[in-house]
Order: C-alpha cells, then structure tokens, then sequence
C-alpha cells in the first residue's frame, strides 16, 4: 500500500506535513505496522523439539562442568563448543 501526496501550489511546509500526516493516519498503515510490529512466525514442531533436546544437552552439559568445578561462564562457553563439536586439542 503506496500513498501518494504532493505539494499543492503555493501550500505552505507545516500545513503540507499535516495535511499529509492526517492522510496516513486515515489509511490505517500506522495501526497496521504498530499491530504487526512484534509478531513472531510459529515454528513448526520439528524445530520446536529440536529446541527443546538442545537446551535439554545444554543444561546436561553446564551440570557435568559445573560439577567439574569450573565457572558458570566457563561451563556454559565449554558447553557450546562440545556442542558446537569444537574440542580442545
């Protein structure tokens, strides 16, 4: 949806932008977009239990470095890379 509004002759700047926000405002563009603005697509539920058995590996694997001793922050940047399939050498 386009709209289209020129500047008559001789309008002045001011009554052009309020002529011209009045005639988005009655187009519903504005309320579409606000509506619109955090809408989320649905995941099918392949992906959803593909999330789901990730963040359950990932859980599992901050559990076994936590208990290993090492940091929040280095059981969760550990468990990314055994994840990931990076190990160390």
């Amino acid at each position: 949806m386009a709209i289209v509004v020129k500047r008559k002759e001789g309008e002045t700047e001011s009554s052009f932008l309020y002529r011209a926000s009045k005639r988005i405002q009655k187009s519903g563009i504005l309320l579409e977009a606000r509506r619109n603005r955090f809408h989320h697509k649905t995941l099918s539920k392949n992906k959803v239990k593909a999330k789901a058995k990730h963040s359950l590996a990932m859980g599992k694997l901050i559990r076994k470095q936590l208990k290993f001793g090492y940091s929040p922050e280095e059981a969760v940047a550990m468990a990314k890379r055994i994840l990931k399939g990076i190990t160390r050498k």
